[in-house]
């Protein structure tokens, strides 16, 4: 369900070259992720090589609500919280905590749907998802989930949020003119440009840490793949290529790697790979499902 709810709204292992500021696996941050490996939907951690694994977020589904306890989508703050979304209260919602899963905290509550959290910068704000008013848009509030702002009024649904690594601009992908495509607009919701142009659905897009390029997952070429493009919608790059889905592609902070999650290996695992494509690295090795791959600032 939730492989679905990625794509449409909205061991193999490739050694990287070591260096002394990343080690022999790359980036040597943590990586915070959704699994139901252990029955239903939770937060987990793990270092960048897949040692070190963490259960963040414990809420098992009861019988009279299956889905009530899933949490998923987390985004990691410059300030060590980590913003998720979670059924846990009966609706989607959005929360945060600690990064050891400690002090979680309600930010929103009402009977839509708010999901798809994303930290500001400096982490004083928090972009999202919801349907609050109707249709899915972007919305900005303060990280106690107070001065909430919308800042998309587009007919067709919005979603993916993500900020530029300034804090002036937030990615997203709509569907406001009639397939889904990536945009790009001012942290207050003005001028939104339309980067992304093509009949297929381009979405997730994750912005590099020095603010030239971003990368988003598509099904242009027949499924979904990586691509990466310059901020402009010029320079494009396929970054996967296999007859499976590669999605949700996120930049880690040093601009080396991408992690993403896949399924070429029989199930959703999460992996990195370098900026380029290469040096592919799996992360998560298990029969559940594990996506959506946040680095850790």
């Amino acid at each position: 369900m939730l492989a679905v709810t990625i794509s449409l709204t909205l061991p193999l292992l490739a050694a990287c070259k070591e260096d002394s500021s990343t080690g022999p696996r790359g980036n040597s941050s943590r990586l915070a992720f959704t699994s139901d490996r252990d029955g239903n939907l939770e937060i987990y951690s793990a270092n960048a090589d897949g040692s070190d694994v963490r259960r963040l977020t414990t809420n098992p589904a009861t019988q009279a609500c299956p889905t009530c306890g899933d949490d998923s989508d987390p985004s990691w703050s410059s300030t060590g919280r980590i913003a998720f979304t979670s059924t846990r209260d009966g609706n989607s919602e959005i929360y945060s905590m600690n990064a050891d899963g400690s002090d979680v905290r309600r930010l929103t509550n009402n009977a839509g749907r708010d999901e798809l959290p994303a930290w500001s910068p400096n982490g004083s704000h928090i972009a999202f998802a919801s349907n609050r008013d109707g249709n899915f848009e972007i919305y900005t509030m303060t990280v106690d989930g107070n001065s909430l702002t919308r800042l998309t009024t587009a007919a067709g649904a919005d979603g993916g949020p993500h900020w530029s690594p300034d804090g002036s601009r937030i990615a997203f992908h709509s569907e406001r003119d009639g397939n889904i495509e990536i945009y790009m607009m001012n942290a207050n919701g003005s001028s939104p440009t339309r980067l992304t142009n093509n009949s297929a659905s381009d979405l997730f897009a994750s912005w590099a840490p020095d603010g030239q390029r971003f990368a988003f997952h598509s099904n242009r070429d027949g499924n979904f793949e990586i691509y990466t493009s310059n901020v402009d919608g010029t320079g494009l790059a396929r970054l996967t290529t296999n007859t499976v889905f590669d999605q949700y592609p996120m930049w880690s902070t040093d601009g080396k790697r991408i992690a993403f999650h896949s399924n070429r290996d029989g199930n959703f695992e999460v992996y990195t790979m370098a900026a380029d494509g290469t040096g592919v690295l799996r992360v998560t090795n298990n029969a559940a499902f594990d996506v959506q791959a946040a680095w850790r600032p």
